[in-house]
């Protein structure tokens, strides 16, 4: 009985907290770029199924699938000359407890300056970072996690420019059922802070052992106030042969944005190495410029 009601309980309980997750900005939307190409390459459907160093970013919760010490380091090129970065590293500090630190970088370099007079003066940059500290906790039913965030901006010519403030605080939960075949997993992201709170819920559906088919369904929202929707339907795919490779696709939509995705995996010896791309997206607004996005990542366990 307990484990048939967990589900429905931490679901209740999210709805219910998020009437206090208002807000009027959209500060760091970087974050929304994913940590790790494994999960880029399943459109971010990745709420129930994160594992690794990249759950400090994803869901905490999924800290606690971590063996040992673990790994990631990820990047992304993005259109018009943005450069987004991830690193994170995960620890088991007791068979039920574990700890990760993560960095995410966003970077757009050579914006020129414009003078009054409308003469170019030079070019400057604009960098932001966000440094994560997360904690997961294995329980009898459900995997419990947290994580504590730090911003970072420095915008324009003066050294001094930079401004640091609390990012939020992330809560995250993780559940199995049905003999380690269907996952639940949800996260209240950015709590307090300065940017976006969002309500992500996941499950997902696994079947196989050394080639395993997983399909993975997020439903998503963020409380911000801008005139594109940021409740999106995530669906995403990953068959994995032989414990080695990884064949990835998925895709991500709003009302006003499709976006597709594909990637691919390769795991040997602990050392993995995936990929992920995503086509211009179909939009409803008239971006000028967009191109394909990839993204790289690397990551090894002890």
């Amino acid at each position: 009985m307990f484990q048939k009601t967990v589900p429905y309980t931490i679901v209740l309980f999210l709805l219910f907290v998020t009437s206090i997750c208002l807000a009027d900005v959209d500060s760091a939307p970087y974050l929304r770029f994913g940590a790790g190409a494994r999960s880029v390459g399943m459109a971010g459907a990745s709420t129930a199924v994160a594992d690794g160093a990249s759950s400090a970013a994803l869901n905490p919760a999924g800290l606690t699938n971590v063996d040992d010490l673990t790994f990631t380091l990820a990047t992304q090129r993005l259109s018009f000359d943005r450069n987004h970065s991830f690193v994170g590293v995960a620890k088991n500090l007791t068979p039920q407890s574990t700890i990760g630190l993560a960095i995410t970088s966003f970077e757009i370099a050579g914006i020129p300056e414009i003078t009054n007079a409308g003469e170019e003066k030079g070019n400057f940059s604009y960098g932001s970072g966000a440094y994560t500290l997360s904690y997961g906790h294995a329980l009898e039913q459900v995997n419990l996690g947290a994580s504590l965030r730090m911003i970072s901006d420095k915008f324009g010519l003066d050294s001094d420019s930079r401004q640091t403030g609390l990012g939020g605080l992330d809560l995250g939960v993780l559940g199995k059922l049905y003999s380690n075949t269907v996952f639940y997993g949800a996260t209240l992201k950015n709590l307090g802070g300065s940017t976006a709170s969002a309500l992500n819920l996941g499950v997902a559906f696994r079947y196989g052992g050394k080639n395993a088919v997983t399909v993975a369904l997020d439903l998503g929202t963020e409380f911000v106030d801008i005139e594109e929707s940021t409740t999106a339907v995530k669906i995403g795919l990953e068959y994995v042969l032989a414990d080695m490779f990884a064949i990835r696709g998925g895709t991500q939509r709003t009302p006003n944005r499709t976006s597709l995705y594909v990637g691919f995996g390769v795991n040997v010896a602990n050392f993995g190495v995936n990929y992920a791309i995503k086509p211009v997206d179909s939009t409803d607004y008239d971006v000028v410029g967009d191109a394909n996005a990839h993204y790289v990542s690397l990551s090894y366990s002890y």
